[in-house]
């Protein structure tokens, strides 16, 4: 039998009750557990109104510094639909133990690495599909450093499907950064190995360019099944850091047209003050096409000029939902 738990929200909001309980773990990683939980329909009137089905990330209350962190970023980005949403925060006490919950959105689509890994064996995307989620992400990187933040950890797992129309909504910020951060010393070596920066791993050096390079490996590995740069995962020293840091990227691929090609180009730059911005970006052919904006979420637009180039932004309608995934063992974060 499930048990019902009584939380009491803190943490700068008013503290209200709400009722919600474990169905099943989604993932386990580093940072604690994520469940799938379903709300009650009796809910505190005063606050945001939670779906039938939410994603519950949780970790012992005296280690949650992390996850207080993840709760600062995402309440940045509230207003992004091509963020995931986090409704609250709840503390509960379960099986003796006071746990520090992140109420989230449910991503019934599952991510995107759920998704290359259950289509056509492994092989690739089609570009379509590609493409349309790729200009979500993009939209989303727009709006998250806009706002002064390296989300530092851009990969297929974090990239959560949400809704009927599954839009691409970018997840999991707890190795993520504002610039100011990125510019300090001894920030060690954040995010997974196959998707970080050259800068990042000659130098330790995080700036939002990481973020754009993560998201060329991210394409490169849709498109084609395989990832960029390949690593042994039982091993701890796989050399993958080695071949970033020295060798020059080859993602050319006969999957690959040439305006995928060219966007690769434009993201796999070993120099990042040479790397298109995610507003660049938006304007590249491979994100251009008709066909794809026509399939961006339906919502409110709202006309905003950023860095000299004009860009659609849209409040979702509806909230969505959230599945997470745990934290791949390749996974290198600073302690």
């Amino acid at each position: 039998m499930i048990a019902h738990y009584r939380a009491i929200q803190f943490f700068g909001e008013e503290m209200a009750e709400a009722l919600w309980k474990r169905v099943r773990t989604l993932g386990r990683g580093g940072f604690g557990v994520v469940s799938l939980a379903s709300t009650s329909s009796i809910q505190p009137a005063a606050l945001e109104r939670l779906p039938p089905l939410i994603a519950v990330k949780s970790c012992v209350l005296d280690r949650s510094g992390s996850l207080q962190e993840e709760r600062a970023f995402l309440r940045m980005f509230e207003y992004s639909p091509y963020v995931i949403h986090c409704f609250r925060v709840n503390i509960t006490q379960e099986d003796g133990v006071t746990l520090y919950n992140l109420l989230l959105e449910y991503a019934s689509g599952g991510s995107l690495a759920d998704r290359l890994h259950n289509y056509n064996s492994g092989k690739g995307l089609s570009e379509f599909e590609v493409t349309k989620h790729t200009r979500n992400i993009v939209l989303g990187l727009v709006h998250i450093h806009s706002r002064g933040v390296i989300h530092c950890d851009i990969k297929p797992d974090n990239i959560l499907l949400a809704g009927s129309d599954e839009t691409a909504k970018i997840a999991d910020f707890g190795l993520s950064m504002t610039l100011e951060q990125g510019r300090a010393e001894n920030q060690g070596l954040k995010g997974t190995e196959r998707y970080m920066a050259p800068e990042s791993v000659a130098d330790e050096k995080y700036g939002t360019e990481v973020d754009i390079w993560a998201l060329g490996c991210t394409v490169y590995e849709l498109m084609t099944g395989t990832p960029l740069w390949e690593s042994d995962e039982d091993s701890q020293d796989s050399g993958v850091l080695y071949r970033i840091e020295f060798e020059e990227p080859m993602f050319q691929n006969a999957k690959l047209s040439n305006e995928a090609q060219d966007f690769l180009k434009r993201c796999l730059v070993k120099n990042p003050t040479s790397r298109w911005t995610a507003e660049m970006l938006l304007n590249h052919p491979f994100l251009n096409s008709s066909k794809v904006a026509d399939n961006i979420q339906p919502a409110t637009k709202t006309t905003k000029k950023l860095g000299g180039y004009k860009i659609i932004l849209r409040r979702p309608q509806q909230k969505i939902a959230f599945k997470t995934q745990p934290h791949n063992r390749d996974l290198i974060v600073e302690h």
